[in-house]
């Protein structure tokens, strides 16, 4: 157990290191290609933050566990916007890119409502992945066009040092933060896992705390790293960006080796929900362009009364 917890210790380091090294290299992308932290947030960062949920949900598919693979992408949307963003908003209120956050969350929600027609039948089969990676290739379009008018609209700022050396290095760091973020969490979540069941915590809990937080553990230490240097908006991108592909890419991808069946969880507990919580964040900030304190916490306490519902149910 001695080293299981040694385990734990170092895959929180490097999780934590390797977030800032990741946020690091973002902001210098930034800098050097005169793209706004939010899109940058809605396109780089969420696309690598969004790697262990498709990886997971595309192997639980491959291997038949495929309600795991709809359970983890929406469980990830969940807590993405419930935990992620309800404390990044509570610890730290925000302004928003109006433009930019709207055409963002209009199209999230426009994800969100496919999904659910896609899902009428109670299932999300191969031909469905065929509508969602065209909504994927639509959201990767909106992203360039999104970067190419970021880039027009910033050409007063000063120009960085455009070297291909200093590109290789911000490329080597930020897929070197990316790694250990990704091999930080699985060690978190391995010898968490290992932890709590020599403690003596019953298993139910496990699933629906330490493994349901697990793959979205980049998401949140990339973002309370970005806040805590003061890159709010990469934050809110790698949330929006991430919950859309969380419909498109995981899902999508996940239900062309199998079709992905729709439990009454799903649809009685998982997608309103999901849907509340999105609303929550969405409508207030649309109208005033800013995250508040107190809409972080009423997101918290919705995700906290999600995860409350989970336990009775299977506890």
């Amino acid at each position: 157990m001695f080293i299981k917890t040694i385990l734990f210790l170092i895959g929180f380091v490097l999780i934590t290191k390797g977030a800032d090294i990741f946020i690091n290299c973002t902001v210098d992308i930034g800098k050097k290609t005169k793209i706004s932290e939010i899109i940058l947030g809605a396109t780089i960062v969420s696309f690598a933050t969004t790697l262990p949920e498709l990886t997971v949900s595309l192997f639980a598919s491959l291997d038949g566990h495929t309600t795991m693979s709809l359970g983890n992408a929406v469980g990830s949307i969940i807590c993405n916007t419930g935990l992620v963003l309800g404390l990044v908003a509570f610890i730290s209120p925000f302004s928003v890119d109006k433009k930019m956050f709207f055409s963002k969350s209009v199209l999230l929600l426009i994800c969100v409502i496919l999904l659910l027609l896609l899902g009428i039948d109670k299932s999300i089969t191969q031909t469905d992945s065929i509508v969602l990676l065209a909504m994927l290739a639509i959201y990767m379009y909106s992203n360039y066009r999104s970067v190419v008018e970021s880039r027009v609209n910033n050409t007063s700022k000063v120009k960085g040092n455009n070297n291909l050396g200093e590109w290789i290095r911000i490329a080597l760091l930020f897929a070197l933060g990316l790694i250990m973020m990704i091999l930080g969490s699985r060690l978190l979540v391995d010898n968490g896992v290992i932890i709590a069941e020599w403690i003596g915590v019953p298993q139910g809990v496990i699933s629906l705390t330490v493994i349901a937080l697990g793959t979205s553990l980049p998401e949140l230490v990339s973002s309370l790293t970005a806040i805590k240097k003061n890159h709010h908006a990469i934050s809110v991108g790698n949330i929006l960006g991430a919950n859309i592909l969380n419909i498109v890419s995981v899902i999508g991808i996940s239900s062309i080796p199998n079709d992905i069946p729709i439990l009454s969880q799903n649809m009685s507990i998982d997608f309103p929900f999901m849907i509340v919580l999105l609303l929550i964040l969405i409508l207030p900030t649309i109208k005033k362009n800013k995250l508040y304190r107190f809409q972080g916490l009423i997101m918290l306490i919705v995700y906290l009364i999600y995860i409350g519902i989970l336990y009775t149910m299977y506890i």
